[in-house]
């Protein structure tokens, strides 16, 4: 199976609903800048994700969109308020909602997003004694997204030497692995899955989430700015706490050269690309580790794979681990 090509084939059809779903806003000016990141596309894991996993478990996928929608509506107001917070000017190569429009209507556009969300999930076509668990389990999933974007803010005035992995590790869950698990197990719910399947595709998309994020990490550093649609070493600049920084800093001896370099732009607005460039020369090791820990965590997510039945959903799910955790974009 070509999972690109899958995917790229699911996500026309999630698009369109997306699509349907911000159509009716009167306020142009405010439809506009609630569209402007969806219609700018995207790979759609995580309604995807929802979609397969009902598919896999019930052979619910279509009732299951409307729901993965939904989730995807909550990451988009997720990316419009954390540009407004990082400042970040550009998302995807196109300008940041805040760049383009203004700092108001990008937070009305993310509340409207957030608000539009449930609306959809709610029409979720389930049973009605399932529909409050999937709205809790949303509305639990944003609270987490919330906690995990603080501790990503207050991580950058902590020094690196009192963070620890695990501390990391658990703001990844809460940022990035939340919604993964949310769209897995709320797509279990929806096709009726057992209670060990419900589990087994929440551990699976846990697992999914973090090595997609330690990956993510690993491509900030290493690819280019025209696939990133951002600048590489963005997160060294920002005094990002990563897996990689938080590896090199606390393995490198004090007086190490290489350690040196780091700090001297960890975190500092104003280093050069000559600086960020050196800073990424020395911590090699570091993107190797996170590199490996990525490749654990695919691991693990293929194991909970076990509690269905093989099959092209299976065989999708196991590829669409090797796609988030090795891609090049």
């Amino acid at each position: 199976m070509d999972v690109s090509n899958e995917i790229a084939a699911r996500a026309k059809i999630i698009n369109k609903h997306i699509e349907s779903y911000l159509s009716d806003v009167d306020n142009k000016k405010l439809g506009e800048a609630m569209r402007h990141y969806p219609s700018a596309g995207g790979k759609r894991m995580r309604p995807i994700l929802a979609q397969v996993v009902a598919e896999a478990v019930g052979k619910a996928g279509d009732k299951a969109i409307p729901f993965g929608c939904g989730i995807e509506l909550i990451h988009n107001f997720t990316l419009v308020h954390d540009d407004v917070m990082d400042n970040d000017m550009v998302r995807r190569g196109i300008p940041a909602v805040h760049a383009l429009f203004d700092v108001p209507t990008a937070i009305i556009a993310g509340d409207a997003l957030f608000a539009r969300a449930f609306e959809v999930i709610a029409n979720t076509d389930v049973d009605p004694s399932k529909c409050p668990t999937l709205l809790k389990l949303a509305a639990r999933s944003v609270y987490l997204v919330a906690e995990g974007q603080q501790d990503d803010m207050d991580f950058e005035n902590i020094p690196a030497e009192e963070l620890k992995e695990e501390d990391y590790l658990k703001m990844v869950w809460k940022k990035t692995a939340v919604l993964f698990e949310c769209a897995a197990e709320g797509g279990a719910i929806i096709g009726q899955g057992s209670q060990e399947q419900i589990e087994k595709m929440r551990e699976y998309a846990h697992m999914l989430g973090i090595g997609f994020q330690i990956w993510d990490d690993v491509l900030a550093l290493t690819g280019n700015e025209k696939s990133l649609g951002k600048p590489v070493g963005n997160d060294i600049r920002n005094g990002k706490r990563t897996i990689i920084a938080l590896h090199a800093l606390h393995t490198l001896d004090a007086d190490d050269p290489r350690k040196k370099t780091l700090l001297a732009a960890l975190g500092n607005a104003d280093a050069t690309e000559e600086q960020i460039k050196a800073a990424i020369d020395a911590i090699q090791d570091s993107i190797e580790y996170a590199k490996d820990a990525s490749a654990q965590c695919a691991k693990k997510a293929k194991e909970s794979l076990s509690c269905i039945n093989d099959g092209p959903e299976k065989e999708f799910l196991i590829g669409l681990v090797d796609f988030a955790v090795g891609r090049s974009v």
